[in-house]
């Protein structure tokens, strides 16, 4: 990233980020009130969309007419570079819960990578599409995705300067996921836990080695 270039983060619940930067305001995985997690309506210009779960994909939170992507391939959309390439939501390669999307983007400055529910590892050829990324958002709870262990394995691989975790247990969400104390454990002394909200990622150089930035959610 550019000194003055900046991106403002903020996390929902789940998967649902709102990413705000380069004149462009993206929502990534809107979650549904059923999940457990409220927010006011959020306006956007472009919203990812990783699988059609009631968790993922309430687009009619957003706001703005959005244009809104749900496929694979390379798209150009408000203004930035957007490819979404295939995973799966579970280890039996979707039998259980179908495949999932898992969207990279440049915005400000900064090589973004949203992995959807991933719930396999995958191979070489699919990791190439998400290498060289400076920020990372993972799920890390389990259950019905790679646990903490798996996802810090994936990002020693990747080596991004930031990883957002997601999809992991907090007081609000109904489902039985996994808290991310594997995860962050995996990371010692590189764990913040971040208060403000949203989380302005800005400036030249991104941290030089991994940072694991805990964010809230309300």
């Amino acid at each position: 990233m550019a000194p003055d270039e900046s991106l403002g983060v903020s996390w929902y619940g789940q998967s649902m980020f709102e990413i705000s930067g380069g004149g462009v305001t993206l929502v990534c995985d809107p979650v549904g009130p059923s999940s457990g997690y409220r927010f006011d309506p959020i306006r956007a210009d472009i919203v990812l969309v990783t699988h059609d779960h009631a968790d993922h994909n309430y687009v009619e939170g957003i706001t703005g007419s959005p244009e809104v992507l749900r496929t694979t391939g390379s798209h150009s959309i408000g203004g930035l570079e957007i490819t979404g390439i295939p995973g799966f939501h579970d280890k039996r390669h979707g039998a259980e819960r179908g495949p999932i999307i898992m969207f990279t983007w440049e915005q400000a400055g900064a090589r973004l990578a949203h992995l959807g529910d991933i719930g396999e590892i995958p191979g070489p050829e699919v990791l190439k599409g998400v290498e060289g990324v400076d920020i990372l958002m993972i799920p890390v709870g389990g259950v019905y995705t790679i646990d903490g262990d798996e996802a810090a394995g994936l990002v020693k691989a990747l080596s991004p300067a930031i990883v957002f975790p997601m999809h992991y247990l907090t007081p609000d969400v109904v489902f039985p996921l996994e808290p991310p104390d594997s995860f962050t454990a995996s990371f010692p002394g590189a764990v913040r836990e971040i208060t403000a909200r949203p989380v302005e990622v800005s400036g030249y150089p991104l941290p030089s080695h991994t940072e694991i930035w805990v964010l809230p959610y309300q």
